[in-house]
């Protein structure tokens, strides 16, 4: 049995994380997800401290996640005053830039933080990534922005997202020169997404260091056991995700059902236990006590070798996926 508050480094920064951390995607995503309407801000308030109750100790947002209202959620969570949670306890807290096209000017990026962390209650952020090298300004242009950040002691670890295998090298090689780190690049990865496998991603991470932290661990849903062909998920996520992984979805479930049954577990905590056994850091979303108790519990014991070649073997044609 493994003890699911064991920390790991993150990268080769000063953080500690657990195995699975929380994704907030959907905290105040109305229009996706349908936050205020399926869900709302108690909901989430019952799944933040589940996630504190079970040992998971970080979570991710970004100012683009319900045009920052996922950050002042979070944010007064984090800074509520709870029984269950000892001051040595507070979570880590992980947020993004975006890098929109109109942002031109090393300053959008310091407004940005600064918006980041009024709305998270915060004097700095444990990990900052910028979400996804977009154009026009070149991604190597806002990697030295966050340095300066980071120098300024805004940023306790500097991430990435999305990046690909040699965007993360020339990145890594930026910060070294100014005694930075590289601690992590969060990109799309799960059984039904292995692109970054092919595109070498995962080795360049491994190479240099750099923790690859997995969103979309749970393929938006369909890896849960929830959806298939005949129960596909809501309109805008049909839409989005691929029809043929619908179709694929009912041997794959079986599949996983039939390995989780060796351990009690569920196809949820199959695929996020398959990622963490790759070295990754998966964070799935969290929008009830129930799913961050699942979530949790995927860290508490280990798929056997045999079990992971089946699984690999069983999706290794799987690829695609977008940045979200």
């Amino acid at each position: 049995m493994i003890n699911p508050r064991t920390r790991v480094q993150l990268g080769q920064s000063v953080l500690e994380v657990s195995r699975i951390g929380a994704g907030t995607w959907q905290w105040g995503g109305r229009f996706y997800w349908g936050y205020g309407r399926q869900y709302d801000d108690n909901d989430l308030a019952r799944a933040y401290s589940a996630c504190i109750e079970h040992g998971i100790n970080w979570f991710d947002t970004a100012e683009l996640y319900g045009r920052g209202r996922s950050e002042r959620i979070l944010g007064q969570l984090v800074n509520r005053p709870s029984p269950k949670t000892p001051p040595a306890a507070r979570p880590l807290v992980a947020t993004k830039f975006f890098p929109y096209p109109w942002r031109l000017h090393r300053s959008s990026l310091r407004r940005a933080l600064k918006a980041s962390l009024r709305r998270l209650d915060a004097t700095s952020v444990d990990l900052y990534q910028l979400h996804i090298p977009l154009r026009p300004r070149g991604f190597m242009y806002w990697v030295d922005a966050i340095a300066d950040a980071a120098e300024d002691g805004l940023i306790n670890a500097i991430g990435v997202s999305n990046f690909s295998a040699d965007q993360t090298k020339r990145a890594h090689e930026a910060l070294a020169t100014r005694g930075l780190v590289l601690a992590s690049n969060q990109v799309a990865y799960s059984l039904l997404n292995r692109s970054v496998e092919a595109n070498g991603v995962i080795d360049a991470c491994r190479e240099l260091g750099v923790s690859v932290i997995a969103y979309g661990p749970l393929a938006e849903g369909l890896l849960t056991g929830k959806y298939g062909p005949g129960s596909p998920p809501p309109l805008l996520r049909r839409l989005r995700l691929a029809r043929n992984r619908l179709e694929s979805l009912p041997p794959l479930i079986g599949l996983m059902r039939d390995i989780g049954s060796a351990h009690n577990a569920t196809p949820s905590q199959v695929a996020l236990n398959w990622l963490v056994a790759r070295g990754t850091l998966p964070i799935p979303g969290v929008k009830s006590a129930e799913q961050a108790s699942d979530n949790a519990a995927a860290m508490a014991w280990q798929l056997c070798s045999d079990e992971l070649e089946t699984l690999g073997e069983a999706t290794k044609g799987f690829m695609g996926g977008r940045p979200k």
